[in-house]
């Protein structure tokens, strides 16, 4: 039995990726701000990327029915976040990366200063683009998203996953599986757990399936982050859109540095077929997003 078809959720990302990059260019267009400050922001959110965190945001909404015109804007804030985390992850004082999605990083395509000034103009807009009366939900569900975003995005979330990985460095660190775990999910997971628990509120869903949503987000955090260690060992820099083979380099704290990468497969595996199990108890149609956890499981990019 197939497991999934690539091409068609090839199709279906750049469908998802075409309709929200029209979103996104419109609304920091509309911007009144310096023009080579929204030329940093188109910059670094429009061209490369699968858009997989609202990717996933989306087909978690439409599980329960809701439209593209409520979805598009926490889709839209995520984007902007996460490609917000990319720039900064990319400066010279942190991973000091020159290449992202297949382009050169913010900083070296204009400086320092306007990446982190275009990278800040990201994270804040985002939380704009969820106040927007446009955004039309509940005010009650639209306080707990906005509330949530700020939890997943600053010290309790992604920037605090930057932090503990960059502490992870020092060769006098003592990575244990405890806190190998608290970084990925910080770094990576909560973000799109954000994204998986954010589609069932806007579906009112109850409250035992939103708690499920998010573990399912966790989990598929994990496995994303998983098979992005595995992909900088065995990938190749033209697919990726990156540098690959540099975390050994930089003593990351990835599964594979913990044990190996046998291990890492492996693990992908048992996320995966959790991820599965959990997305069956889901009173819903998951079919796309069990098949979307397939091709997670065995990307090559």
């Amino acid at each position: 039995m197939q497991l999934y078809n690539k091409k068609s959720i090839l199709i279906d990302l750049k469908k998802h990726k075409d309709f929200l990059d029209k979103n996104m260019k419109r609304y920091i267009k509309s911007l009144n701000a310096p023009k080579e400050i929204k030329d940093i922001m188109a910059y670094a959110v429009l061209g490369g990327g699968k858009r997989i965190r609202p990717f996933l945001l989306a087909e978690t909404a439409k599980l329960y029915g809701i439209s593209s015109e409520i979805y598009k804007y926490p889709c839209m804030a995520v984007e902007l976040a996460h490609s917000f985390s990319l720039v900064y992850d990319d400066l010279p004082c942190m991973d000091n990366d020159d290449l992202r999605r297949g382009k050169a990083a913010v900083h070296k395509a204009f400086n320092e200063a306007n990446a982190l000034l275009g990278g800040a103009s990201l994270l804040v807009y985002s939380y704009k683009l969820l106040s927007l009366n446009s955004f039309k939900i509940d005010l009650e569900d639209k306080l707990k998203v906005i509330s949530f975003f700020s939890d997943v995005t600053g010290a309790e979330g992604v920037l605090a996953g930057q932090y503990l990985d960059l502490l992870a460095e020092d060769e006098k660190f003592r990575l244990t599986l405890n806190n190998f775990k608290e970084i990925q999910k910080k770094k990576t997971s909560l973000l799109i757990a954000f994204c998986t628990l954010t589609g069932s509120i806007l579906g009112k869903a109850s409250e035992n399936e939103q708690n499920d949503m998010f573990e399912i987000g966790l989990l598929l955090g994990a496995l994303f982050q998983i098979q992005d260690d595995i992909l900088d060992q065995v990938g190749n820099q033209e697919e990726m859109g990156k540098k690959v083979r540099k975390d050994k380099d930089l003593n990351k704290a990835t599964i594979i540095r913990l044990k190996d990468i046998n291990y890492a497969k492996k693990e992908v595996t048992k996320v995966g077929l959790k991820i599965k199990s959990k997305l069956s108890s889901i009173n819903k149609n998951t079919e796309r997003l069990v098949m979307f956890t397939n091709f997670l499981m065995h990307r090559t990019s």
